[in-house]
């Protein structure tokens, strides 16, 4: 009886040290299925209401008053593989929807000196949280006596959650040839109710003395995470330069900004043999959001008949930290948003992001009104994700060079404007990554395929 119980403090001690941590960071979120089915092209060409999202500078193109709405369908799978832990191999789908853009703009073309003078109001989903696994894991440890203790367990992993902005923006002419824009982003959850997140973790833990199962040692861990009352403010600054009828150019900036969040941790316990318990705890967390900034180009034939474009675009993902700091139990009370790790821990780049797009219009010369004017559209892009990039070494990973991960993705859409009235937009996105996501667990020869397919369906109606 005494070695039963001394193995049983044992695995339990081995359960708590070994219990498999997952991080997640959100995943960004474009917006417009006409800007999307380009590529997400979009900062040099900025000429519908979505462009408060892309780039103010170019609202000034808006010569009628719109509204516009856009829905998006998403369909996720993540093929989780391990070298070192093989059990964890598995395949997961997940699915979500939602309103990714809402828009109302009105022009007002007779301002000082004849320029055009656009407001608008944005709606705009900016980050989704939506994660989930179910997940086996399982470890040894070697005990006095030549004795092998193993801990088997199943893990339910769910994240789910958004961040959206209500973005008041207005776009100006300075000249014929040159426009600015500035968007306020108002992330408060006392005007988006939905901008909040949930993290729920199921653990049910086994232990094993060689190959014996002990039934005293059955564990199970349930943790509920959430984050509320989210607040915080930021900018988006725009410039749109269009020298003449076939070249324009665009530039903008997204500020940085500390947004603060109620975080609250509840923490239930049963153990067959120690019975039930559980704890709760909140505190008031900061995040630093990161900024931006990115450049685009896009050429048009004389009539408008074909646009082509491209951007490029750097964000700092390295100022994306979570401060809390009434946690005692972290040393220097911030860790990266990305990794979970202490900054200095583990390093994060910046990511560069490549786009290109073109975009066809069906206009019949013959016609002088276009009753109907179809279009077709399709883009390429280079989309990498923030992460660590640790290598394996025999001890587990290293600190990681702070490369990020390479993702690619392709784009194809279409749209019919009827009687000059309603405009009808629909894209889709295929996005990939492979060999990716090591953060996610932080363990040796363990990586993540990604594959993320997106719809989106947009209308415009002018007035």
């Amino acid at each position: 009886m005494v070695v039963l119980c001394a193995y049983l403090v044992t695995c339990a001690g081995v359960a708590r040290a070994q219990s498999l941590t997952i991080t997640s960071a959100p995943n960004a979120v474009g917006s417009g299925a006409r800007a999307l089915g380009m590529g997400g092209a979009f900062i040099a060409v900025a000429d519908d209401a979505t462009a408060a999202s892309w780039n103010p500078g170019g609202l000034t193109q808006l010569e009628r008053p719109e509204i516009s709405f856009v829905y998006d369908f998403a369909r996720f799978s993540e093929s989780v593989r391990s070298g070192s832990h093989p059990e964890l191999n598995t395949d997961e789908d997940l699915s979500l929807d939602g309103v990714n853009y809402l828009s109302v703009a009105y022009p007002f073309p007779w301002t000082l000196g004849g320029r055009n003078f656009v407001l608008s109001l944005n709606y705009q989903r900016k980050y989704d949280f939506d994660r989930a696994f179910d997940l086996r894991y399982s470890d040894l440890a070697a005990l006095t006596g030549g004795n092998i203790a193993a801990i088997r367990a199943r893990i339910r992993y769910r994240q789910e959650g958004q961040l959206s902005a209500l973005s008041p923006a207005f776009g100006i002419e300075l000249t014929e040839t040159l426009s600015v824009g500035a968007v306020l982003n108002l992330w408060d959850q006392s005007i988006i109710p939905s901008n909040e997140w949930t993290i729920r973790t199921e653990e049910r833990r086994f232990a094993w003395v060689n190959n014996r199962f002990l039934p005293r040692s059955r564990t199970v861990l349930r943790v509920t995470e959430k984050y509320r009352d989210f607040s915080g403010t930021n900018l988006t600054l725009g410039a749109f330069y269009r020298p003449d009828d076939r070249w324009s150019f665009g530039l903008v900036y997204h500020t940085p900004f500390t947004a603060e969040v109620d975080y609250s941790r509840e923490v239930g316990v049963f153990n067959a043999g120690a019975g039930a318990g559980s704890t709760l705890e909140s505190r008031r967390k900061k995040i630093d959001f990161p900024w931006a900034i990115g450049v685009g180009a896009a050429w048009r034939h004389p009539n408008d008949r074909l646009i082509f474009s491209a951007d490029i675009t750097y964000r700092a993902w390295d100022r994306f930290i979570v401060r809390d700091p009434r946690n005692p139990l972290l040393a220097r009370r911030k860790v990266s948003g990305v990794t979970g790790l202490d900054p200095d821990e583990a390093e994060v780049d910046g990511t560069w992001t490549a786009r290109a797009g073109m975009e066809y219009l069906f206009i019949n010369d013959r016609k002088p009104k276009q009753n109907l004017l179809p279009s077709i559209r399709a883009g390429l892009f280079y989309d990498p994700e923030p992460a660590s990039h640790r290598k394996d070494r025999w001890y587990g990973l290293d600190s990681g060079t702070g490369q990020p991960d390479h993702y690619f993705g392709l784009t194809l859409g279409a749209g019919v404007l009827i009687g000059d009235r309603v405009n009808l937009d629909f894209a889709y996105i295929y996005r990939w990554g492979r060999d990716a996501r090591r953060d996610t667990f932080a363990l040796p020869d363990t990586d993540i395929d990604v594959d993320r397919h997106q719809f989106y369906a947009s209308t415009v109606i002018y007035f």
